[in-house]
């Protein structure tokens, strides 16, 4: 399947960032200039630069007229402008790069400083140090830790409208044909979580943001001795019901027709058995008319003929809707009739010094997605980028950590196919949001005393938004 981009709703978007609050301090410098005479390399300088007028300037004011006059004319690659130390830049993607030296007019003493342009058009980048005062980015980038990642032209100059984004796929194709977000433990925000947030908490935001910002497979966990239909994360209970959640995915399916919510229901309460009328009480919900409009048929629906309606995917004893075998704690598992394929390794076992085994958990993620599907396939692939290891109960174990180490290598794979279509089938992610915001309990603090950092990603680099954009051309 290929849907040419004229077809979805896009504008082109040009993000300038730096990793300083400072302003361009460039009053007096001529921006608007010829181009220079300056030939050290072969080429072109943009438009604006100028070496003697750059060399003459303080050293944060250069540094900050050179990202300037680079953002302007670079606009869509990436920018990094580097304090005297040498960086290793692969050389076949610089476009252009340039050294600045000129004495600092310090207070104490006076010192020569060489300034490091380059604009790159794609690549990776490891920094030993990093810190605002002896380096500015621009352009299109994300950083993770100390590794700086410059976004390759392509398909993340665009934005799409994540409210509505099924209204561009092919209504003729299986919800099993084309890439979908989802959420592992949908349900379970942390300020959801009365006890232990930062260990049951898998989401910063609850559905009905998640819904807007282009979720549309959501992991639903319920039981409780007090309702069946109780929101759970294993062994801890969520605030609110599954009843609560089909009415949230009713009012937002009542005003976006062209969307479809695919909902794993699954019992998950270790007290006692699932009760011989579960199925029952949720059917009488699937039918009131209050929560929603249900596919409930054994076979996956094509997509006009889900759209504005739940498709049921049951992971509990019954007879309603899309069977779900999901093996426990499996790389990689395919059921008996070849329709369902899972990736679910939700606790990869610890490293012999005690910490998360990123790389194993990882490849069995990669090798879902490097043996990606055809358009309009079948099988319905479900992929969980979701870890937890709770040995110790420590910090590094709890699924935000996961979360923040196997979400990045995400973005960089997605890197890989930047200019592709492909079929990931279903992406199930926790803390998908969370570059952008904050966490609402104290995992900066824990994070930071286990030597770790958050993932941050910025400008137009959103993981669910590049899911999304892997069903279009």
């Amino acid at each position: 399947m290929k849907l040419l981009a004229s077809q979805v709703t896009i504008v082109p978007i040009f993000l300038l960032l730096t990793c300083a609050s400072a302003r361009p301090h460039t009053q007096g410098f001529p921006l608007l200039q010829a181009r220079s005479n300056d030939t050290a390399n072969p080429i072109s300088s943009p438009q604006g630069w100028n070496s003697a007028a750059l060399s003459a300037l303080p050293k944060i004011d250069s540094a900050h007229a050179q990202l300037s006059i680079l953002n302007s004319a670079y606009p869509s690659h990436g920018i990094f402008i580097v304090h005297d130390e040498p960086r290793t830049v692969p050389t076949s993607n610089v476009l252009f790069n340039r050294h600045i030296s000129a004495v600092d007019p310090g207070i104490i003493w006076d010192s020569t400083y060489v300034w490091n342009s380059y604009v790159v058009s794609s690549g990776t980048f490891t920094f030993n140090k990093i810190y605002n005062q002896d380096f500015l980015l621009g352009g299109r980038y994300y950083q993770y830790q100390d590794n700086l990642t410059f976004v390759p032209i392509g398909k993340q100059n665009t934005v799409i409208n994540t409210t509505t984004w099924m209204a561009n796929i092919d209504g003729s194709l299986l919800v099993s044909g084309f890439t979908i977000p989802g959420t592992h433990d949908s349900a379970a925000q942390t300020s959801r979580v009365s006890w232990l947030p930062e260990l049951g908490g898998t989401q910063y935001s609850y559905v009905p943001d998640q819904l807007l910002k282009g979720i549309r497979f959501f992991d639903l966990r319920v039981g409780s001795n007090s309702d069946p239909l109780k929101l759970r994360h294993g062994m801890l209970e969520l605030d609110g019901t599954a009843a609560d959640v089909f009415k949230i995915f009713q009012e937002f399916l009542a005003t976006h027709p062209s969307e479809t919510v695919l909902c794993s229901i699954k019992w998950d309460f270790d007290g006692t058995g699932q009760p011989s009328d579960f199925e029952a009480r949720l059917e009488g919900l699937f039918n009131d008319g209050s929560h929603g409009s249900w596919y409930t048929s054994p076979n996956l629906p094509r997509l006009d003929d889900a759209r504005g309606k739940v498709v049921l995917l049951r992971r509990y004893s019954g007879n309603l809707g899309f069977y779900m075998d999901v093996a426990n704690n499996t790389p990689d598992h395919t059921d008996s009739t070849g329709q369902f394929r899972v990736q679910d390794l939700y606790s990869p076992s610890t490293l012999s010094d005690g910490t998360p085994d990123y790389n194993t958990k990882w490849n069995t993620v990669k090798k879902f997605l490097d043996s990606h599907q055809s358009f309009n396939s079948s099988q319905l692939s479900l992929n969980f980028l979701s870890a937890v290891n709770i040995e110790g109960i420590n910090v590094l174990y709890k699924p935000a950590v996961w979360a923040n180490e196997i979400n990045a290598r995400m973005q960089t794979w997605l890197d890989t196919i930047e200019s592709q279509t492909a079929n990931l089938g279903i992406v199930a992610m926790d803390f998908p949001d969370v570059p952008g915001g904050d966490w609402n309990f104290a995992i900066k603090e824990m994070m930071a005393g286990s030597g770790q950092s958050l993932l941050h990603v910025s400008g137009q680099v959103k993981l669910i938004e590049r899911l999304i954009l892997t069903n279009f051309a």
